[in-house]
């Protein structure tokens, strides 16, 4: 069986050295800073929800799939941690109240069930999801740039990886379980992306495409990065 790949690192170490102090802004400025933080937070901590719908539903079947989403659970934990602190560093948040408003949000899975048809399906959608995300990040630099210190931009780049990893860990269940029906993954790609046209994000970690950084090439790019991983031999 083959193994997910996992990253070493804890925000909490990386953010040791801050304190809000440090970050004392305008109302407006941070305002702003919580206006963009907010959705990250919250897509990040939405992975526990999407994990639970796939449990109920029986969609993670092998036991390649099983070791990803429980390496990938963890990681997406330790990514709302880190959105958690930031939050508190430069936007004036409070962890007691973040996590109340994430408990209290709403989660509707029924519009992308159709999407959600089995494993494969699952995996390729996840593959494409974390590209896209593992994008969106990278675009996002100039925000944290404004932020003044770099430890934000160490922060970033280990998002940015784990983002990829997850990506390839994805396309490495694919290509070991499902060699005979990768020819299907375009086709799911397709679907997946006219779909996002016109679906709303309702708490359900994937398809959480909104925002001007989800740009059209942007979706395009990753779907074309994504199928060319998936093609590639796999090597264990």
């Amino acid at each position: 069986m083959i193994t997910p790949f996992r990253r070493n690192w804890s925000p909490k170490e990386l953010f040791d050295a801050l304190t809000p102090a440090m970050f004392a802004a305008e109302p407006s400025t941070v305002r702003a800073r919580w206006d963009k933080l907010w959705p990250d937070l919250y897509t990040e901590y939405d992975a526990r929800y999407l994990k639970q719908e796939l449990v109920a539903r029986n969609l993670i079947a092998s036991d390649e799939a099983a070791a990803f989403f429980n390496a990938w659970a963890i990681d997406e934990e330790r990514h709302t941690d880190g959105f958690i602190r930031i939050i508190e560093l430069v936007a004036n948040g409070s962890e007691k109240d973040l996590r109340a408003r994430l408990d209290a949000r709403t989660h509707d899975f029924g519009p992308i069930v159709e999407h959600l048809k089995d494993e494969f399906s699952l995996m390729v959608i996840i593959a494409f999801d974390e590209m896209c995300t593992c994008r969106a990040y990278a675009a996002e630099k100039p925000f944290y740039d404004a932020l003044g210190n770099n430890t934000f931009h160490h922060w970033l780049r280990e998002v940015i990886a784990d983002e990829a990893v997850h990506s390839m860990n994805a396309v490495n269940v694919i290509r070991a379980r499902y060699r005979d029906r990768i020819d299907q993954a375009a086709t799911i790609l397709h679907n997946l992306i006219r779909a996002s046209h016109n679906l709303r994000y309702s708490g359900t970690f994937v398809l959480d495409y909104f925002g001007a950084v989800y740009s059209k090439e942007l979706l395009a790019d990753s779907r074309l990065a994504t199928m060319r991983n998936i093609a590639k031999p796999l090597i264990v």
